[in-house]
């Protein structure tokens, strides 16, 4: 059981390492050349072209994508509750920073994991 526990917290930390060193930025907060922008001072999309009937037409802002971290969080905390509170608890924090999409995936995640330790712990003790 213990050698377990040991090979899946050598596996998430792994995958920790690679989610980390591949995930891109999300782009809250960023102009579309990079630049950090307030949102008091973002400006209002740009205007690129005009359609058939003259109408403005203007360029979508992109969407920041769903953060890796609070997949994880979910699909760990199915396995090993205590990975699944870790993940969601840093995915959070990087949800909040960056403004990326899954902030109800890491809060499933959470709510899993804590759920699964309390199973344990009650059993633990019920044993």
């Amino acid at each position: 059981m213990i050698i377990l526990l040991m090979i899946a917290v050598v596996v998430a930390v792994v995958v920790l390492v690679i989610a980390l060193a591949t995930r891109s930025k999300g782009t809250a907060g960023v102009d579309p050349y990079g630049r950090p922008v307030s949102p008091q001072s973002a400006a209002p999309p740009t205007q690129i072209g005009y359609t058939m009937d003259g109408q403005p037409l203007y360029q979508q802002r992109a969407r920041p994508g769903t953060n890796v971290l609070a997949v994880l969080a979910l699909v760990l905390s199915f396995f090993v509750g205590i990975l699944g509170i870790v993940f969601g608890h840093i995915s959070r924090a990087q949800i909040r920073r960056t403004g990326e999409g899954g902030a109800g995936l890491a809060l499933a995640g959470l709510i899993i994991g804590y759920v699964w330790v309390g199973l344990f712990v009650l059993r633990m003790v019920a044993f």
